[in-house]
Parts: structure tokens; sequence; C-alpha cells
């Protein structure tokens, strides 16, 4: 197996965390170009390699869950200024990981173990109902919207399961 990172389904995985999903190196770059900082700035703000900043700046990466938090706290800017637009295919995981969360931070909000949130992040495990004005509030998105994540997160369950299966024959 290699040591690089993979990019699937919109995120890059590290084998541990996955980075934020949509994450905008352009509007990034305005932010901190803004504030007048430069990558050194930035770097030691949230406590990263200069090459680290770099890297996400050129599109070769992208900051964490919790170093996407960071950076929103240290430049002063929403969200959705660091982020391209929502994609239409956006799946569960991808909403947590725009809106900055760990598995772990939905978790604890919502009163069940990590291994839940990665189950219905996966497409085998379900989605409570009780979650979804929770979920709704966390991702910042509406009902119709996290309902679409939750249909394309089971989607591509199906698919992977079809394709261990040959196909479905």
């Amino acid at each position: 197996m290699s040591w690089w990172p993979i990019f699937e389904h919109g995120c890059w995985d590290t084998g541990h965390v996955k980075s934020v999903h949509d994450f905008s190196p352009a509007g990034f770059r305005a932010a901190y170009e803004e504030k007048g900082w430069s990558q050194g700035d930035v770097a030691r703000a949230i406590g990263v390699s200069v090459n680290t900043v770099g890297r996400w700046v050129r599109g070769k990466g992208a900051p964490s869950p919790r170093l996407f938090s960071a950076l929103l706290k240290e430049l002063g800017v929403p969200r959705s200024r660091l982020l391209l637009p929502l994609s239409p295919d956006a799946d569960l995981a991808v909403l947590r990981t725009r809106a900055g969360l760990r598995q772990e931070d939905v978790a604890e909000r919502l009163g069940v173990q990590p291994s839940d949130v990665s189950e219905m992040e996966l497409g085998t495990g379900r989605m409570r109902e009780e979650w979804a004005v929770t979920l709704s509030s966390l991702y910042d998105v509406s009902l119709d919207r996290l309902v679409k994540a939750r249909e394309e997160t089971e989607r591509r369950w199906r698919e992977r399961f079809d394709a261990g299966r040959g196909g479905g024959r």
C-alpha cells in the first residue's frame, strides 16, 4: 500500500483523517492575503509547516476538519469563503468535513459512538430520524439537502456492495 494520500469521493484520505471536501485554494489565498498575511503567518497561526500551507494554496491537499476550523477562526472568515460550491453528489462524509467536524464531534452531539457516525457515512448504518435536525444544523444544510446526501451515501454503498459481488450477478 502506498503512503501517498488518495483522493476519493472529493476528500483526501490520509488513512486516518479526511480533509475538507471542496476546499477552495483561491478563496483561502484571497482570505489570508486580504488580512495582510503570508503563508508563513498562516502556518504559525494554526501550527503547521509553511510547506503544508503551500500545498493547500496549490490545490495539492486540503486541511483536516480540525485545521479548517482553526483557519476559519484565525482568518475571521465564514466557512463559505474557503469552500467551492457544494457538489450535487455530496454524501454525508462530505457534509461533515465541509462543516469542519470530525466523526467524534458529531457523535458527541448526537450522544452516540463515533462508530455509529462512521457506519452512517459508509452507508452500512442508517441515519436515525431523530438525528436529522441536529445533523442539518451541524452541517449547516437544509433537511432536504441532508436527505439527498444520505441517499448518495447509500447509493455509493450499493455500488461497492454490487461490485464486490461481481456486479450483482
